[in-house]
């Protein structure tokens, strides 16, 4: 499968986030078509309820499977500052991920290959100092041809 192409208008920074479910709602409105904001924001917070999508290194990934979406959807959200995230780590880059809801497979391959682009120091380097969202998506779109 191949990565989805992330879309200018999913690409963010979130200034001064009050808390993860705005962060969350932030997110489930740059991946939602029209009228599906709250099945989005739904499944991103079910997720995140079963434990925190965040992974280290100030990187959270939340996720989820929406009935009704035709293909992958993924939005990156930069947060200035930092902020702390469920299970107690402060996390300043968040990459929301939603697939169909039979998307098993794709779903754990999509999950892998953003982990592993947020893995290298460099990257997420980058991405804290891009001048703006444009920039960060350069430099994630980039990572994904490495």
């Amino acid at each position: 499968m191949t990565f989805p192409k992330l879309d200018p208008a999913r690409v963010a920074v979130i200034e001064q986030p009050r808390s993860v479910d705005d962060v969350l709602a932030a997110a489930a409105h740059r991946l939602a078509s029209d009228g599906t904001t709250g099945a989005a924001l739904d499944a991103l917070r079910q997720r995140e309820q079963m434990g925190s999508t965040a992974i280290g290194h100030g990187v959270a990934i939340p996720h989820g499977r929406m009935e009704g979406l035709a293909e992958p959807a993924c939005a990156l959200l930069r947060l200035d500052p930092a902020m702390e995230w469920t299970g107690g780590q402060d996390v300043d880059l968040v990459f929301a991920l939603l697939v169909p809801t039979g998307g098993t497979q794709a779903h754990l391959q999509l999950l892998a290959d953003v982990a592993t682009r947020f893995d290298d120091p460099a990257i997420r380097a980058a991405l804290r100092n891009a001048s703006d969202a444009d920039a960060m998506r350069a430099v994630f779109e980039q990572a994904g041809e490495a």
